[in-house]
């Protein structure tokens, strides 16, 4: 019974300490993803008009695929 617990310890502490060296090595990335992220909109979107600057940008992104697709078209 005393092995058990010793073996059952032993794993347990692998276990955590395996999961802490991957988050460690797991946060740089993600600050770094953050940091490369444009913002969507030139002010902050407060909670009352999230929705409208989230119609304003995806009106944005349509008119430049428009925009790039007539120009991929012209020889």
């Amino acid at each position: 019974m005393r092995y058990l617990v010793i073996v059952a310890l032993i794993a347990g502490g692998v276990i955590f300490f395996r999961q802490q060296t991957t988050q460690k090595a797991e946060a740089p990335k993600k600050t770094a993803q953050v940091a490369t992220q444009p913002t969507l909109t030139p002010r902050p979107a407060s909670e009352h008009d999230w929705a409208k600057a989230a119609i304003d940008r995806t009106n944005e992104v349509k008119r430049q695929v428009k925009r790039e697709r007539a120009s991929n078209e012209v020889p």
